[in-house]
Formats: structure tokens, sequence, C-alpha cells
């Protein structure tokens, strides 16, 4: 499949201008607005100055198909010129030239004009032409000009190149994560409590009076998470209705609020902490935060942008991601109605190819279990989580180590309830999740399905079989 379109037709009569010249150039405006300006060749292109003969010989060689537009006096017309010593017919020309090169030509009957036969055209002095009353021809009737013509253009668009859609990148969201940064964050809870206690408290009698309380006191930050996870899970059904809105959103306006949050979000970290801690604190707090935000921020939003650029190359398997490339794609849509080129058609088909991925692949994750859902979730944040309940484990051991038996059922109390804080919030956070899947998993066929009706609504329908010769 390669080149073009070439277009050749009658526009003027030796006594004047032909009017079904009109209508195939408003056909030809047809054939550009889906193909593209660039695979449509006819000679409405030419410009004052060209030298059309040599341009249009380069337009037909470079083209694949040669569509040869026949009205009621087209043999006429031909056989008139044919007497006409002082001009040549062009029309002539680019049809014997498109047999000789072994283009793809087809006859384009107008209305109720017929094609000459190979006999008509031996008899008429025009064997050069011959071969052209044995091409199997399209009609087009006056009257049926959207219909027909529609057929057409997608009969054509076997042979005529389109620009072919990247390859999907579709990397397995189900693989098993990195173990190193739970790893880092366990060891730092399990010893950081009890160096940092020897190094700020020097006074033997006194570290385990601050072990223990350091090890109450770690439990409440593992509250937070269990806190808003229970609500969050609580009220699913009214969230689930507001990612739905959002998910309506173009991406600059997702990104722009997820960004505005962020720096907000910071902001009252800082106001927070400023009365709390000393101004070295803040400032390694703050140190903490522009590391963060330089590494991780730019890979963040690259990969945002890569993962909601049009056609979505890469579509990541989630809720969020699903919901916001079917509204895209539904917005794509009514932004170019009432009729898609080939190539808007071929990028909703992709679009939607790479949705229906991502949905079997919700369903994949769906299905897994607790624990290989953990071992395949971010590995950040249940870092920090580990990180926080193994610090309460490490200030009770140290406590202990340190001679503070007397506080063990104290101590014991606090690992207990961080120990349960840490389960109930990870199964919380497993099936939020898992719900969200669901939901999104289940309803998304029907809306690809939709999709695909207005798809084929405003996009150039399936063609019909090609009319017999009569």
């Amino acid at each position: 499949m390669s080149g073009g379109i070439f277009v050749c037709y009658r526009k003027n009569h030796l006594n004047g201008r032909r009017g079904t010249a009109l209508a195939v150039e408003a056909f030809i405006d047809r054939l550009r607005n889906h193909f593209g300006s660039g695979k449509v060749f006819a000679d409405t292109d030419l410009i004052a100055g060209d030298d059309f003969p040599p341009v249009l010989r380069g337009w037909l060689g470079n083209s694949e198909v040669v569509l040869v537009f026949v009205h009621d006096e087209w043999l006429a017309d031909v056989v008139e010129r044919r007497d006409d010593d002082k001009k040549e017919d062009w029309v002539r020309s680019e049809v014997r030239t498109a047999l000789e090169t072994g283009k793809h030509v087809v006859p384009v009957l107008l209305d109720r004009a017929s094609l000459p036969t190979e006999l008509d055209l031996i008899t008429k002095k025009l064997p050069d032409l011959a071969d052209f009353g044995n091409k199997q021809f399209w009609r087009i009737p006056f009257g049926e000009w959207e219909r027909r013509g529609g057929e057409l253009i997608r009969l054509l668009e076997g042979r005529v190149a389109s620009k072919e859609m990247p390859a999907p990148e579709r990397p397995d969201p189900a693989h098993v994560r990195s173990t190193w940064p739970p790893a880092i964050g366990v060891l730092l809870g399990l010893v950081g409590p009890w160096a940092l206690v020897r190094l700020l408290v020097p006074d033997v009698e006194l570290r385990s009076v601050w072990l223990v309380a350091l090890a109450a006191a770690l439990v409440f930050p593992l509250l937070i998470p269990l806190g808003t996870l229970s609500i969050v899970y609580e009220i699913r059904r009214r969230l689930d209705e507001s990612d739905r809105h959002l998910a309506k959103l173009s991406h600059d306006q997702k990104t722009n609020i997820t960004v505005g949050l962020f720096v907000a979000g910071m902001g009252i970290i800082v106001l927070f902490i400023s009365n709390l801690v000393p101004w070295q604190v803040q400032l390694v707090v703050l140190a903490v935060i522009v590391w963060f935000t330089v590494l991780e921020g730019d890979r963040w939003l690259r990969d945002r942008r890569l993962g909601d650029l049009w056609p979505y190359v890469r579509l990541a398997a989630h809720p969020a991601a699903v919901r916001g490339a079917l509204a895209h794609v539904e917005r794509f849509m009514e932004e170019r109605r009432p009729l898609l080129t080939m190539l808007q058609r071929e990028q909703v088909e992709f679009v939607l190819g790479q949705v229906e991925w991502a949905v079997d692949r919700l369903h994949d994750l769906r299905a897994l279990s607790w624990w290989a859902w953990l071992r395949r979730s971010s590995p950040w944040l249940p870092a920090v989580h580990l990180l926080l309940l193994a610090a309460v484990v490490g200030s009770a051991v140290a406590a202990l180590a340190e001679n503070g038996v007397e506080h063990a059922g104290l101590l014991g109390g606090a690992v207990a309830a961080a120990l349960l804080c840490y389960f109930v919030t990870v199964d919380r956070a497993y099936r939020l999740q898992r719900w969200r899947r669901k939901v999104v998993a289940e309803a998304a066929p029907d809306e690809v399905e939709k999709l695909r009706l207005v798809l084929a609504e405003i996009s150039i329908p399936p063609a019909a079989q090609e009319e017999s010769a009569e």
C-alpha cells in the first residue's frame, strides 16, 4: 500500500465548461478531507506559473490509484479532441499513461454514463485506451453522492497509504516492584530510633523514657492514613462520581490542578512545622521537598504527558487513565463533527484498542490476592508506612534493651496498635483499589461500544459490493 490518488476528469469541453466538473471538484475536496491534501492530486492544485505538463506527470507517477470520471459524452469528447491536432487531450494522455504504467485505474461513471467497451475504443481509433474498456467501474448516481461516494472512499483506503499508527507500549502492570525501598524503610525504622536517642540523649537513665515516648508517639502518624482511607472507603461512591467529572477535564487542566494541590499541600506543611521545630529542621524538610520535586516531579510530568498524549501510545492500566482516555475520545469526535478523516478514524480506533487492553489488565489486577497486590504496589508509600511501623517496633525493642522493662505493657500496646493500624490501612487500600478497578472495568466496555457507534455515524461507512459491468 503506497502512493495516493490521481483524479482525471474533463473540466472543459471544446464549446465550454462541463457541468459535471463542479460535482467532481466537490468530491475532490471530500477526498482531500479524508485522506489529506498530500494524498490527492488533481489539476485544481495547479497555481499560476506552474509548468503543468511535468507537474501532472509527476503527480501521476506518485499515485497508486487513478480515478477517471466518465460523463455521458466522455467518449465523444475524446474523439473530438483526437481530431484536433492543435491541442493535446490531457484526459486521454493521463488515462494512457496510467494504463501503460500499471496504475490501479478505476472508471467512475457519473449518473447514467456508460463505460466504453474495448471494441468501442478500437473502433473510434483509440487503441491506446482499449484496456480502459475492460476495467471494473464504480457508478455514482447524482442523487447518491453521499452514500456511493463514501463507499468509494472506503474502497480506496486499501490502496492509499495512510500514516501508520505508532506501536502501542503495553508494559506489564502486574510486575513485582522493587523491594529495596521497603527494605531500607524497615531497616531505618528498626535501627534509627535507638541510634538517634543514643546520639541525642547522653543520660542513660532517660534513654528508656525517650524510647517509650517515641514508640507511643509514632503510633499517631499511623492513625492518619488509617483514618483517611477509612473515610475515603465509606464515601467511595460519591468520590467515584467526582472522578467521573474530573476525567472529562483536559490533560492540561488536570495537570494544573494536581500541581496546584501539591504546592498548596507543601505550603501547609511548611506553615505547620514552622512553629513546632527549629529552623535547622525546617531547612532539612524544605531540602527534602525540593529534592523530591526536582527528581520525581519532572519524571512524573513527563510520564503523565506521554501517558495522556493523543493517541495514547502508552495508556496506564489505571481507572483514572481509562476514564480520561474515553472522555478524550468523546471530545475528539465531538470537535471534528460532522465527518472524521481516515487518519482521525484510525486514531480513535487505536485509542479504543488501548482502552480495551487496559480494561483487560484491570480485570487481571482486580483478581490479585492481598499479598500479590501489595508486592505490585508503588514501593515508596509502602516504604514510608513500613518505616513508621518499624520505628515503633524498633523503639519498643530498644526501650526494653535500655532497662525499660517496667513499661513493657505500654510498649506491647504501642506495637500491637501499630501493627493493627498498618494491616487495617493496607486492607482498606486494597479493597478500595479493587472496588475502583471493578467499577471502571465493568462500565468501560459499554462506553467503548457507544463511542464506536458514534464513530460509525461520523466516519465513512463500510463499502458496498462493486457493481458488475454493464
